[in-house]
C-alpha cells in the first residue's frame, strides 16, 4: 500500500496543483463585501496555456479527465466559473476561464490555474483550445472506445467503477511509483466537498476532496458563512429581498455582492458570486447560468439560482 501523505496548500495561493492555493482559506483574500463600494463584474480571462492535469493515462470512452487551464488577471479578481462548451459534432472542448473583476479595479496582476473536469467525451480524437482571447496553444485527447464490460472493477479503469453518486471519477494521477488510476472527487476550492477539504495528497491525486472537517479555529469560511460541525454552512438566506437591486455591494447581506448585469440586461443585483459549481449557495438553489435560475433574478451568470420548489 503506498504511503500518504496529505499536504495542505497555503492560504491566498492561485487555483490548484503544485503551488496553488485555497482563494478563501484567508477569510476570503479579498474584500469583506460589506467593507467597501465595489460592485463586481463577470468577465473573461484570456487562457495563456492548456494542458491535461495530472493525468498521462490512455483515455477510454466513460472515463473522465481533468484539464488545467493557466491565465492571467488582476490580485482582486474573485474566481468565476468558466465557461465550458462541447462540441460533440466537431469533438471540440472550448474553455474560457472567467472572473468577477472588482470594480472600481485594483492594478496588481496575478495569475491563477483553473482546473476543468471533462466528462462524457466520446471515442475519437477531441481538440481542447481556449475561448476568446486566448494565446495558449490547443491541444489534442484521443479517447478509445468503451470497453465492453461490466462496472465496478477496482482499480478503476471507468468512471462507473466509483460511486458516481458522491461526486467520484476515475482520474489519472502520478504517484511515487509512476501513473496510476484511482477514484476520486475532484475539487478546485473546500465549497466542491461539501463536508470535506479539497487537498493535495503527494503520493496521490492533487486537487481532490478529502472526507473530514472543512473548518475549525486555523480554517475559517469566508464571509457569509459559519463553521457549523466542521463545515461552512451559509447565514444568508436566498430570496428576492436578499437578492434585490444594488449600487454596491454595501447593499448587500453579508456573503453576498452586488453583481453587475451582462450588458443590457437590467440592474445590478446582490448576489452569491460562485466561484466554481460548488456548494456556495443556500436552499433551493445551485449555481449556474442566469438562464437556469427559475426566480428570473440572475442577470449575470455563476451566480446562485433558484430551482424551484
Amino acid at each position: 500500500m503506498r504511503a500518504l501523505a496529505f499536504v495542505l496548500l497555503a492560504a491566498c495561493g492561485g487555483g490548484g496543483g503544485n503551488g496553488g492555493g485555497d482563494p478563501d482559506a484567508c477569510a476570503d483574500c479579498t474584500p469583506n463585501p460589506d467593507a467597501g463600494m465595489y460592485t463586481w463584474r463577470l468577465e473573461p480571462r484570456a487562457a495563456t496555456l492548456l494542458y491535461r492535469y495530472e493525468d498521462t493515462s490512455a483515455l477510454a470512452e466513460g472515463r473522465s479527465t481533468r484539464v488545467a487551464v493557466e491565465h492571467g488577471g488582476l490580485t482582486c479578481d474573485l474566481w468565476a466559473m468558466p465557461d465550458v462548451e462541447i462540441e460533440a459534432a466537431d469533438r471540440t472542448v472550448t474553455i474560457t476561464p472567467r472572473a468577477f473583476a472588482r470594480q472600481p479595479t485594483c492594478t496588481l496582476t496575478a495569475s491563477q490555474t483553473r482546473i476543468v473536469t471533462l466528462s462524457g467525451l466520446t471515442a475519437g480524437t477531441w481538440t481542447v483550445r481556449g475561448g476568446g482571447a486566448s494565446t495558449a496553444a490547443s491541444f489534442t485527447i484521443t479517447v478509445g472506445p468503451a470497453p465492453g464490460r461490466a462496472c465496478g472493477l477496482s482499480p478503476c479503469t471507468l468512471d462507473c467503477d466509483c460511486d458516481l453518486t458522491a461526486g467520484e471519477r476515475c482520474l489519472g494521477a502520478m504517484g511515487f511509483g509512476g501513473p496510476f488510476l484511482a477514484c476520486a472527487r475532484p475539487c478546485e476550492h473546500d465549497r466542491d466537498c461539501h463536508d470535506g477539504s479539497c487537498l493535495d495528497i503527494a503520493d496521490g491525486h492533487f486537487r481532490t476532496c478529502l472526507d473530514g472537517a472543512e473548518c475549525d479555529g486555523t480554517r475559517p469560511c469566508p464571509p457569509g458563512y459559519t463553521c457549523a460541525t466542521g463545515a461552512c454552512t451559509p447565514t444568508f438566506v436566498l430570496n428576492q429581498s436578499t437578492r434585490g437591486e444594488c449600487a454596491s455591494d454595501q447593499d448587500c447581506s453579508g456573503g453576498l455582492r452586488c453583481v453587475e448585469a451582462t450588458a443590457g440586461a437590467g440592474a445590478n443585483r446582490c448576489e452569491v458570486a460562485c466561484r466554481t459549481g460548488g456548494g456556495w449557495c443556500q436552499g433551493a438553489h445551485v449555481c449556474g447560468p442566469a438562464a437556469a435560475d427559475l426566480a428570473n433574478l440572475a442577470r449575470s451568470d455563476s451566480v446562485c439560482g433558484f430551482l424551484g420548489e
